[in-house]
């Protein structure tokens, strides 16, 4: 972070007379803040929204209501910190304020990436930013780790839409997913499991040349993205398998950086991150049901996966949350105590999932 300090001198007149002359000073800071993410802008809603909504917003509540002033310096696209790199690089100050997606952080992030371990889950990022807050909330470990651990506190909590499954090829049962090459990222590759595809490690910068030159045949994806990153050039078969919208992105601001800013400041930046993260799961609905739009406006085979072949889908995976669970427990969280809470949440929202998942 970069600061300015200017003297600004205020002073006032007795009305009508040179009776008098009062004059006050403050320091006033012109701060310099650098924000970045691996993922580009564009069809990202996270990342769109950051410049779009997150970084004007503040500089502008900062500007009208205290004495400071603050510049971004805004690096998308892995310009800084690739997409696994943002976690170090906000912990090191090189980025004040990092979006770290914490699928690509499997280890450090374990447990935030809880809305993969829970397959089938709500569609709705809405109501998933809702459910997840009130998770983070019954165990403020699950935030507190980051501020131990990794010299960074959580700000905000953002993701993706509803996860699909587009393909180069028809399909229509769970069955004849079998023999085929399915590129996922990180925790969503377990959801292939029992289905008898071959799971192979991708990201999303590099899904559509994966696909292009057959090192896979598909790839879990959201559809507002599925269609902004044009995969259905390569991959023209979309089935709807409502897989789940996940909160699995924290933006976060090194520790340093938020104990130096003055404090009105930093409310200000806690406050819009608030709100931000509210615009960014709104968004990520009115992506997802306009992606599915798009995508067979431009031809794309758009289907649904029967109900039948989602809850068969899910009693291959019934026994995963609770192991995912266990390993949290060993790892020091509370990890049944998470998941029971938020399946329990999911459901006092209204969601019902495909199968109860059963935690110890």
């Amino acid at each position: 972070m970069i600061r300015v300090k200017t003297k600004a001198f205020h002073g006032a007149m007795l009305a009508g007379l040179f009776a008098g002359f009062a004059a006050t000073s403050a320091i006033a800071d012109n701060i310099t803040l650098r924000i970045g993410a691996g993922h580009p802008e564009g069809p990202v809603a996270y990342v769109r929204l950051t410049s779009e909504f997150f970084v004007p917003e503040v500089s502008r509540r900062v500007e009208e209501e205290t004495d400071h002033t603050i510049r971004f310096i805004e690096a998308y696209g892995g310009t800084i910190a690739k997409l696994p790199e943002v976690l170090e690089a906000t912990q090191r100050g090189i980025l004040d304020i990092g979006h770290t997606c914490f699928c690509f952080e499997p280890t450090k992030a374990f447990a935030q990436n809880l809305n993969y371990y829970v397959p089938f889950t709500t569609p709705s990022a809405v109501q998933q930013l809702r459910v997840t807050r009130q998770v983070y909330a019954a165990h403020p470990q699950l935030s507190k780790h980051f501020a131990d651990n990794y010299d960074q506190t959580l700000l905000a909590l953002t993701g993706y839409d509803n996860y699909n499954l587009g393909t180069s090829f028809e399909w229509d049962t769970v069955d004849e997913l079998a023999g085929h090459k399915i590129g996922g990222a990180g925790p969503n590759l377990p959801w292939l499991e029992g289905t008898g595809a071959t799971v192979v490690q991708t990201s999303l910068n590099d899904m559509y040349s994966g696909v292009a030159t057959g090192v896979f045949e598909g790839m879990l994806m959201f559809p507002g993205s599925y269609f902004g990153f044009k995969f259905h050039e390569v991959a023209p078969h979309y089935k709807v398998i409502d897989i789940g919208a996940v909160m699995v992105n924290g933006m976060m601001i090194n520790n340093d950086t938020r104990d130096s800013l003055p404090p009105e400041v930093l409310t200000i930046i806690q406050e819009v991150a608030m709100e931000y993260e509210v615009k960014v799961a709104e968004a990520l609905d009115e992506a997802n049901a306009a992606g599915l739009a798009r995508l067979e406006e431009a031809g794309t085979t758009v289907t649904v996966l029967p109900q039948d072949q989602r809850i068969a889908w899910a009693e291959k995976l019934a026994g995963w949350p609770n192991d995912m669970a266990q390993q949290l427990n060993e790892a020091g969280f509370d990890g049944s105590g998470i998941f029971r809470d938020y399946i329990r949440f999911l459901e006092e929202d209204g969601y019902t999932l495909p199968v109860r998942y059963e935690i110890d």
